[in-house]
């Protein structure tokens, strides 16, 4: 019998996974819980059983590895993906924390894993079995686990999931909805005004608008046509023009915490208050606290960049010079994915440190608790994380 690991035992990789929040996370232990078996996303219970989790692989995009989830989708503009998906699988669904193995969808053994594991195999199956293949594709095709984000990916591709697996409320879905739609509008209605032949009517507007969530719909193929790209692409960029702006909407919710945590790392009050007793690590401590401030800034200004790209490809279409936002929609697959993992790891980063500081408003922790904290924000912002296939 497996000895029940203490917390100061845990992996770091494997504390990312439990406690790194729902953008990198999706613990279908605790969702499908309420949820009957024959009513849960997978027919192989297993899955239900496991946690989800999104990585980095940064240092995978040029190694042209690919496993059984793998398709012409992989490669963005040349490059590989900064993101991949993992499934984590307990050795007690009970106590997740106490260790178990890991799946990596992408591996190169992952084929043989997934069929070993949990039943499943790449090609023709029975009992529903392709099922889970189909649905595991498709959340690996998402750069995050955020609940809007998966939920509309499986809308778009008329995929019925019981909604209680999507954690996110009406409300909530139906403002996202909105904020989308707000930040597309002008740039469909500044298209069609120039289109001609009545092209800016409330009824063509409004139809183009739809494609947004549907882009089977003619007119999304129209739409990208008219900037020289292939009505094929259009799925791939409205789906990752969504995702930019959803993006956009989860920085606005935790830029104050990012600012203060970044405020933090470069301030006396994030030395620990008992460091005089730990003299011997201080040095070490200190290059640690530097390390994962630059990491800090990297994230956020690599989310700036992509950000302030998006703006002045907008303002030039808006001032009628539409070539940068041709550009910017050709290129936009990668950059969603980039921006999709910095706005995650930057949402794991405070969400760790909500977690931390819970019942420390002071923000000044003992050494032992820095380090923890420290030790969390390395592997949350690490981009070329290890790929373990235990804990």
């Amino acid at each position: 019998m497996r000895a029940r690991k203490t917390m100061d035992s845990v992996s770091p990789i494997l504390e990312q996974i439990l406690y790194g929040g729902s953008s990198v996370s999706m613990n279908l232990i605790a969702i499908t819980r309420e949820i009957p078996e024959e009513q849960r996303m997978f027919k192989a219970q297993g899955l239900n059983n496991a946690i989800l989790f999104k990585y980095p692989s940064f240092n995978g995009l040029d190694d042209g590895g690919g496993g059984p989830i793998s398709g012409d989708d992989d490669v963005a503009e040349g490059g590989g993906r900064p993101v991949e998906t993992g499934i984590y699988v307990p050795h007690n669904a009970k106590s997740p924390e106490s260790g178990g193995i890991a799946v990596y969808l992408r591996g190169h053994n992952s084929e043989l894993l997934l069929e070993e594991q949990f039943g499943i195999k790449n090609g023709p199956g029975e009992n529903g079995i392709i099922g889970d293949m189909k649905m595991l594709s498709m959340i690996d095709e998402v750069p995050s686990l955020d609940a809007f984000l998966l939920k509309t990916c499986f809308e778009a591709e008329k995929v019925n999931v019981d909604p209680r697996h999507w954690l996110i409320s009406n409300e909530e879905d139906h403002q996202l909805r909105r904020l989308i739609r707000a930040r597309i509008e002008p740039i469909v209605r500044k298209a069609l005004s120039g289109s001609g032949g009545g092209g800016g009517n409330a009824q063509s507007i409004e139809r183009f608008l739809e494609a947004i969530w549907n882009p089977n719909l003619e007119e999304a193929g129209l739409f990208v046509s008219a900037f020289g790209i292939e009505r094929s692409e259009a799925d791939t960029i409205f789906s990752a023009w969504k995702g930019t702006t959803f993006y956009e909407y989860q920085l606005r919710r935790i830029a104050p915490r990012a600012r203060v945590i970044l405020n933090w790392l470069k301030s006396k009050d994030c030395v620990p208050v008992d460091i005089r007793m730990h003299k011997p690590y201080e040095t070490q401590l200190l290059m640690h606290i530097e390390k994962v401030g630059k990491l800090l800034d990297t994230t956020l200004m690599d989310i700036r960049g992509i950000l302030a790209d998006y703006e002045t490809a907008f303002s030039s279409f808006m001032a009628g010079k539409p070539e940068p936002f041709r550009e910017y929609l050709r290129t936009i697959r990668s950059r969603y994915w980039l921006l999709g993992y910095c706005v995650s790891a930057l949402t794991s980063v405070s969400h760790l440190d909500a977690r931390c500081m819970k019942n420390t408003p002071s923000r000044k922790l003992y050494f032992e608790g820095t380090q923890k904290l420290l030790r969390q924000f390395d592997i949350a912002l690490d981009r070329r994380r290890e790929q373990k296939g235990s804990f």
